[in-house]
């Protein structure tokens, strides 16, 4: 009879534990469908409006155009000036992130693999310096870049842009070097490798996680970066970066909203291709050496 007992129990036990996994699974995959039309939705809206003229925008906001005007991501690229715009962005964030690539890993490299003192503090210094708040010295900053001739150049975006980005990339540098045994290291020495071969050929193939971390973050971070861009960009439309010019996209009759989102549709690709390019390292990195310590 206890035998019984003992076998309804843990039936019932059994029943309870599977019923609740349903439960939550049903839950978790609801709930992943709802945060995926999050995402989809409004990229949808987006690319479908850029092909729209402002008529089928109004009485057919939803739905597909009835004509699929490609023209509108041309207008967008020469009448609103976005080429013009794409062009700056791309030169002051490609600048500004394969610098702070390459100062940030030999920075971390230094931290973490040679003697340097206080190595540590270092590194938490320069981590403190993410959470003074950059809106406190852009008037300082502005008026001595200025002072430098820089005003009216890509260089008053480029320098700030790569001194806001290395303390954070030498940090997930360093954290990832922590992660290397020094056995392999000695063993490059031991060889003969001098060490610029050892950090070029050795250590940089093992940290390519990082690498893609740090890319894609400031990639992310300065092509969409406005506040700065608008004020230094103020003087002169010349050096406008992409965030900037779609805030003064007007047509004749004010926003034509099929060239508008053609242009929000232009600022979106270059996300989408660098993201897709270092998703498999990024990944990676986001669930290794860069979380760790």
């Amino acid at each position: 009879m206890n035998n019984n007992i003992v076998k309804k129990v843990s039936r019932k036990s059994f029943d309870n534990t599977f019923k609740g996994e349903k439960k939550t699974k049903i839950f978790a995959m609801i709930f992943t469908l709802l945060m995926i039309l999050l995402v989809i939705f409004p990229l949808f809206f987006i690319v479908n409006t850029s092909f729209k003229n402002n008529q089928e925008f109004y009485t057919n906001i939803f739905g597909l155009p009835d004509t699929w005007r490609f023209e509108n991501y041309e207008r967008a690229w020469v009448e609103g000036k976005i080429g013009m715009f794409a062009s700056n962005s791309l030169i002051v964030t490609v600048t500004a992130v394969f610098a702070s690539v390459v100062l940030a890993a030999l920075a971390g490299y230094a931290l973490s693999k040679m003697y340097i003192p206080h190595a540590e503090t270092i590194i938490s210094v320069l981590m403190c310096l993410n959470f003074v708040p950059g809106v406190a010295i852009y008037i300082s900053l502005y008026s001595q870049l200025n002072a430098f001739g820089l005003g009216r150049t890509l260089w008053i975006m480029i320098l700030p842009y790569l001194a806001w980005q290395i303390p954070f990339s030498t940090y997930i540098y360093k954290k990832f070097y922590d992660s290397i045994s020094m056995e392999i290291l000695e063993a490059a020495r031991v060889d003969g490798s001098n060490e610029i071969n050892t950090f070029v050929k050795i250590i940089l193939p093992l940290v390519q996680p990082a690498t893609a971390t740090v890319v894609v973050f400031n990639f992310i971070s300065i092509w969409g970066e406005y506040l700065w861009a608008s004020i230094v960009s103020s003087a002169s439309t010349s050096i406008r970066t992409l965030p900037v010019g779609l805030l003064y996209f007007r047509g004749e009759y004010g926003i034509e909203w099929g060239p508008f989102a053609a242009a929000i549709c232009i600022i979106v690709v270059p996300l989408v291709v660098v993201f897709t390019y270092f998703q498999k390292y990024f990944i990676q990195g986001l669930t290794s050496g860069a979380v760790k310590g």
